[in-house]
């Protein structure tokens, strides 16, 4: 199975169409799939990988080529609690084998980030060099966003993600039933595209 993950970097002119080549990749892989959108973002669900971008952001972008991810449909409460469960993880101690934890979490979507509408929490350590923790916004924790992602690597998140390492994201609907889908990593076949030069297959 080939995996491609891709997190928000900031991007220079001269990194960008390296990058774009790889969502090419990952979106030619999908093909067209099953749709679900908001106003926020797009997801694409296939036999053969899903990925979602942000409508406005195309950059905002996560995939995964193969069939190893999971998906469901979850209600308003479900979606909450998972939520104050990853807030929990990621505010909370850490254990050492917890390597990354990232928290986006939107609320409401006008075409920008508001630092009201939004929470994020970074943190990050390999190797003994440590970035962040990072946090902005604030945490509402009854409020349902319209879109949340972890991006983790920790023995904590098991539970979570069925899986210590990995990406978990959640799309809310108009309706009580909200997509979740948990794309686990296993293995050394795993590549997050901000460390890859290139497009490379990766087993």
């Amino acid at each position: 199975m080939d995996w491609r993950e891709r997190e928000l970097p900031q991007l220079g002119d001269e990194a960008r169409p390296e990058y774009q080549m790889m969502i090419d990749y990952i979106k030619n892989q999908v093909g067209d799939g099953r749709e679900y959108v908001n106003d926020l973002v797009k997801v694409v669900l296939s036999d053969r990988g899903c990925y979602y971008e942000f409508r406005d952001l195309p950059e905002e972008f996560s995939g995964a080529v193969g069939s190893g991810f999971r998906y469901e449909f979850v209600g308003t409460r479900k979606g909450l609690d998972l939520l104050g469960a990853i807030h929990d993880l990621a505010l909370g101690p850490e254990s050492a084998e917890t390597h990354e934890i990232s928290l986006m979490a939107i609320y409401t979507w006008d075409g920008m980030f508001r630092p009201e509408d939004t929470f994020i929490y970074h943190w990050r350590r390999y190797q003994g060099e440590q970035d962040g923790p990072v946090m902005i916004g604030i945490y509402r924790p009854e409020v349902l966003p319209i879109f949340f992602k972890l991006k983790v690597d920790s023995d904590l998140a098991e539970p979570l993600l069925g899986a210590r390492k990995g990406v978990l994201f959640f799309v809310a609907n108009l309706s009580d039933q909200h997509l979740l889908v948990r794309i686990p990593h296993h293995g050394p076949g795993v590549a997050d595209l901000n460390e890859v030069a290139g497009v490379q297959v990766v087993h």
